[in-house]
C-alpha cells in the first residue's frame, strides 16, 4: 500500500472512550501510519486509572507514533494528568489546524 501523508497536516487526533476501545486500538495496531506524521495524540477518556483498558499497551503504541493524553473524569488525588471531559481536554491543548 503506498500511503501519502499531505505535508498540511500536522496533528492528526484520535478520541476514544471505554465503551468504543477496540476499533481503534485495532487501527493503533495494524499501523495507519502514524509515524508519518508530527503529532498524533489519543484522547482516552476513563473515570479513573482502574477503568482504563489497555495501559499496557501505551508504551507500544507511543514507539508507532501515537501519544496517549489519558483524560481521567473522576481522578484520585494525586493525578496531576488531564482531567474532565476528553474533549475539554482538546481544547485546552489549544490545538490549531
Amino acid at each position: 500500500m503506498n500511503e501519502t501523508v499531505s505535508p498540511f497536516i500536522r496533528c492528526s487526533l484520535l478520541y476514544l472512550e471505554f465503551d468504543f476501545g477496540s476499533p481503534i486500538r485495532s487501527l493503533i495496531e495494524a499501523g495507519f501510519g502514524a509515524y508519518k506524521r508530527s503529532d498524533v495524540r489519543l484522547y482516552y477518556g476513563a473515570r479513573n486509572l482502574k477503568r482504563m483498558a489497555y495501559q499496557d499497551r501505551f508504551e507500544n503504541w507511543a514507539s508507532s507514533g501515537v501519544k496517549v493524553v489519558p483524560v481521567l473524569s473522576q481522578p484520585d488525588d494525586g493525578w496531576t494528568g488531564e482531567h474532565g471531559y476528553v474533549q475539554a481536554a482538546f481544547a485546552r491543548a489549544k490545538i490549531i489546524f
